[in-house]
């Protein structure tokens, strides 16, 4: 349910956006980057809510028929973090550092179920749920930098997609599959699209070129577990590369 409720305001913010987008941060953006914003932001969400109402079947989609317990769990976290990074795209760009801090407790609280399959203790869900939001109240008030809230969403990606293990044995997580620690790494992978075009936000760049440095790093990313990771688990390579492709075809519409 409150999945729904966040990608039903995600939807909603991205369908009043293109008359506030034309002006973001002083910059024309354009008919080809708004598409692409617009075009982004729904696929991000679909895909998000689709793998969290269906894991398995996302995985089956990506040619794994078999998927253990826990790569469908962790698929399910992935998919939550893509909602939250559409949702954080559909955010007033002008808001859209101090919104992330409500859309990451909102997450952590829809996430709880997730979480508790995992093994993570209760507590440090709640005491990060609590961190993430006074961070976006406090930040919305304009009463602290935005660059803590950047830190949070920065971090949290280079552990969750660069760090797994450490990750996971710093919270007392349940040991997790190979494939399981992989789909972890699809979560990490939207944080740090989120950090990116949170971090070139703060930093002046307009709305268009956030987005397309954001699906840069996405398109990056996906494209390095093509080529490092998908033969190790026995994931077919045409599902992620198709993700690196459209990553790299609306980060070039954004920054052309």
């Amino acid at each position: 349910t409150m999945y729904k409720v966040l990608l039903v305001l995600a939807s909603a913010a991205a369908l009043k956006r293109p008359q506030r987008g034309l002006a973001v941060r002083g910059g024309e953006l354009g008919l080809n980057a708004e598409t692409a914003i617009n075009v982004g932001t729904g696929l991000m969400g679909v895909a998000g809510a689709y793998t969290v109402i269906d894991p398995a079947g996302n995985l089956d989609k990506y040619g794994v028929s078999k998927p253990d317990a826990s790569a469908v769990n962790m698929m399910a976290w992935a998919g939550g973090w893509q909602v939250a990074l559409a949702a954080i795209y559909a955010a007033d760009a002008e808001k859209a550092v101090g919104l992330s801090g409500y859309i990451a407790a909102w997450t952590l609280l829809a996430q709880s179920r997730v979480s508790d399959v995992m093994g993570g203790p209760k507590a440090s869900t709640y005491v990060w749920t609590a961190i993430c939001a006074a961070l976006g109240y406090k930040t919305l008030r304009d009463d602290l930098s935005p660059w803590p809230l950047v830190a949070v969403w920065t971090l949290n990606g280079v552990q969750q997609h660069f760090m797994r293990d450490q990750c996971l044995e710093m919270y007392g997580c349940n040991k997790q599959s190979a494939l399981g620690k992989a789909m972890m790494g699809v979560s990490g992978q939207s944080m740090l699209m989120g950090a990116a075009y949170l971090i070139a936000l703060t930093k002046g760049k307009t709305q268009a070129e956030a987005f397309g440095i954001s699906w840069a790093v996405g398109g990056a990313l996906v494209a390095k577990f093509a080529l490092t990771e998908a033969d190790d688990l026995k994931v077919p390579k045409t599902g992620p590369l198709v993700w690196a492709v459209i990553s790299a075809g609306i980060a070039y519409a954004c920054l052309k």
